[in-house]
């Protein structure tokens, strides 16, 4: 046993849950010698306490990937990780800041900061044998249900997205970086294009809480989205699901997976909003009925934001009663002048093959709504929501 696996990102949703799989010895015993985890801000006691003890992980705060030089980053990682020099793998998690319109090279922040932590850890780590980058599967251009043509379902041998619509999205730049910064170098690397469905649960849980607060238990509850999003397939991934696979992906022998990208989900059974509204209303206690109205990319419906404004001041005796954090509720969106972006446009069929993923011999699979399930409950016991 002497793998040391470095989490950078350690704080967010996918590096908490990569971070929970090492620390559960996944994918078996005497694997992992040494965790630590990389975080921005200093985590709390509570924060910690959703991991389970253990001598072998260390926790490291004050690394600004985004604004730190390379010098200044290099000097952190030898002063704060003394056996620095012991880290065979790196699971680069960290969330990149949105790209300022009007800047000259939106995406030279997030590239930068993949460039200075590679290239830190490369002269830094002798050993260091893998490295694992996430990308979202926007990588297919499925915010563009307008313009997307990609034959269903999505394989990593798709064409990157052509102009205009790649140059919103950082992937080839990353992937052009990693790509030439390897080719010389004894250790390998992949990416995952992951359909993470935890940013749409925090406001979608949140809506359903406050909902089932003003209606009460066993009310009917319309889908606060379109028609068209209500069909549209897509393969969810829970946050457990897609840290095993790079987890299995980081520890492969196999030299041909060097630079290779490949898609995860909870299963390779798509499904839409028909079928995951009503089990995830179900778990709030309400009844999930279908949109009120059959528009392809509108409704009535208020969604999240929306509707928990109209309903503040019941939000607001529910965030007391309950002791809740009271975070705030912002839904994922590719343009803000759009209220309720995700649940209304996101209505083109956008499921994966897993294929590629199942060749090099990972087969584990979980029922989607288990995965909504269990990220559910993680909100309720950090009192994220009631």
């Amino acid at each position: 046993m002497s793998r040391h696996a470095l989490v950078l990102g350690a704080s967010g949703i996918s590096g908490w849950a990569c971070t929970n799989q090492l620390l559960h010895d996944y994918p078996r015993p005497g694997i992992w010698k040494r965790i630590t985890g990389l975080t921005r801000r200093p985590m709390d006691e509570e924060e910690r306490s959703y991991w389970p003890k253990h001598d072998r992980l260390k926790l490291v705060s004050g690394f600004d990937v985004h604004n730190d030089s390379e010098e200044v980053l290099e000097q952190k990682f030898k002063e704060k990780i003394p056996d620095v020099n012991t880290v065979t793998h790196v699971y680069y998690l960290v969330h990149d800041p949105p790209p300022t319109p009007g800047d000259k090279d939106p995406h030279a922040i997030g590239v930068g900061a993949l460039r200075k932590t590679v290239t830190v850890l490369n002269n830094l780590a002798p050993n260091l044998e893998f490295i694992h980058v996430q990308y979202g599967s926007f990588i297919y251009g499925t915010c563009f249900p307008v313009d997307f043509h990609y034959p269903r379902p999505l394989s990593e041998s798709l064409p990157s997205l052509p102009s205009p619509y790649g140059g919103f999205f950082s992937f080839s730049k990353l992937t052009d970086f990693m790509e030439n910064f390897s080719s010389d170098k004894p250790w390998s690397w992949c990416f995952v294009p992951r359909i993470n469905m935890y940013n749409a649960v925090y406001p979608i849980a949140t809506y359903l809480s406050l909902y089932a607060y003003v209606n009460g238990k066993g009310a009917e509850c319309p889908f606060p989205g379109s028609f068209g999003a209500w069909k549209a397939l897509t393969n969810d991934g829970g946050a457990d699901m897609i840290a095993k696979a790079a987890i299995y992906l980081s520890l492969l022998a196999d030299p041909a997976i060097k630079g290779q990208g490949f898609n995860v989900a909870s299963s390779d059974t798509p499904w839409n909003w028909e079928a995951k509204w009503p089990a995830i209303c179900s778990w709030f206690g309400l009844v999930g009925m279908p949109p009120i109205d059959k528009y392809k990319d509108q409704t009535r419906t208020p969604g999240p934001e929306k509707y928990i404004s109209a309903h503040k001041d019941q939000y607001n005796l529910m965030v007391a009663e309950y002791e809740l954090k009271g975070w705030p509720v912002v839904s994922p969106t590719m343009d803000p002048s759009v209220e309720n972006w995700a649940l209304t446009k996101l209505n083109a069929d956008a499921n994966i093959n897993l294929q590629k993923l199942r060749s090099v011999g990972f087969t584990e699979e979980e029922d989607p709504k288990i995965s909504w399930y269990t990220a559910l409950d993680r909100m309720r016991k950090a009192k994220v929501i009631p």
